[in-house]
């Protein structure tokens, strides 16, 4: 998860196909562990609030990068299948 994320994010690409934009939902900071800078308003709501957002480590601002990577629900990232956009 995660560790290959970090691994890849600096060489590779992210799919031509994607299209969105992240929603702040904060669930792919929560993947597998909490990540420590995913941090709570003032009414203690996790809500995706990023206390590095501008700063973000390149795994994190290319997330999702393929298809086979969005695995969170609430995530404002989709795919067009290359099919559809003939």
């Amino acid at each position: 998860g995660k560790t290959k994320r970090f691994a890849t994010s600096i060489i590779s690409p992210i799919d031509e196909n994607r299209n969105g934009e992240c929603r702040n939902c904060g669930a792919c900071c929560k993947f597998l562990f909490k990540c420590p800078f995913l941090t709570s308003d003032d009414n203690g709501s996790n809500d995706g609030l990023c206390s590095i957002y501008e700063i973000r480590p390149p795994q994190c601002r290319k997330y999702p990068r393929t298809k086979d990577e969005q695995v969170h629900e609430p995530c404002g990232y989709c795919f067009a299948d290359k099919l559809s956009r003939l």
